[in-house]
């Protein structure tokens, strides 16, 4: 009786603990999928705004040769 109460208690931690570290396991690969996705985003954000720099001093150059060619 005693025993059989015993192992059931140990059974039952066992239960426990084997969810427990489920759980974080899949917590570890939620954060680390979030900070991929987050790392993804600032290097989308990044060649966002490199592209636009780009596109802009481009701009830029073209209407300031435009203007030199004009005055020459």
């Amino acid at each position: 009786m005693f025993l059989d109460s015993e192992l059931r208690e140990i059974q039952a931690a066992k239960a426990r603990l084997s969810t427990r570290c489920d759980l974080q396991r899949q917590v570890v690969r939620l954060e680390a999928h979030t900070a991929w996705t987050a790392a993804r985003r600032k290097l989308s954000y990044a060649s966002l705004g490199l592209s636009l720099g780009l596109q802009a001093s481009e701009f830029i150059l073209g209407y300031l040769r435009r203007r030199k060619a004009r005055e020459a």
